[in-house]
């Protein structure tokens, strides 16, 4: 009988019999009653409108969630100079002036035709240095991670995060499919992203 009600042409009634306040007072399962309808409608006007994550980010483009849904890995991604490479055939120090250099805590190994064949990070040379390994003779492409866990571009920034933290890994090498490493992006990178 409200007068919203009488002037709507839908009327949703979602009364409550009681409140769950044993007093009588406050409202409580009328606020969560609204809530929950509220929800409904929303949802029921997402689907009735065809409303896709993209149009979710364009409405709040400068937020998290905007950022989680339009950022790009290509936009977090270092690349071109600032893409730490070495070649499999070079020794371990060498390696490690690359890592430095470019500061992501890992390297990208390529093989002659330059195909991504391995990562060195500084996880690795923790390992090497454990091992007591000569870092002046010993080739890269002996004490690299093989078969390293990739990304391709294009994919969103939230996606490779999701990748870097269920692999439990730091750091990501972004390649193109003809295999070949086009950038690379850590946790870090992320964080300032505004990604995590």
């Amino acid at each position: 009988d409200s007068t919203m009600a009488r002037l709507a042409q839908i009327h949703l009634c979602i009364e409550v019999p009681e409140e769950a306040c044993p007093l009588g007072l406050a409202p409580t399962s009328s606020t969560t009653a609204t809530l929950i309808m509220g929800d409904a409608i929303a949802i029921a006007l997402l689907q009735a409108k065809g409303f896709t994550r993209e149009d979710f980010a364009m409405s709040h483009p400068g937020g998290a969630l905007g950022r989680k849904l339009l950022l790009k890995v290509n936009d977090v991604m270092h690349s071109g100079s600032a893409l730490p490479l070495v070649k499999h055939d070079i020794c371990i120090s060498e390696a490690l002036y690359e890592i430095s250099k470019k500061g992501l805590g890992m390297t990208a190994v390529i093989d002659d035709e330059a195909k991504l064949v391995g990562i060195f990070t500084d996880g690795d040379l923790r390992r090497v240095i454990d091992a007591q390994v000569n870092l002046r003779t010993t080739p890269i492409a002996e004490v690299m991670t093989r078969n390293c866990v990739t990304i391709t571009d294009g994919i969103l920034a939230a996606q490779a995060l999701q990748v870097m933290e269920s692999k439990n890994i730091n750091g990501l090498i972004v390649i193109d499919k003809h295999h070949h490493p086009i950038g690379a992006l850590n946790m870090l990178d992320m964080v300032k992203a505004g990604v995590i």
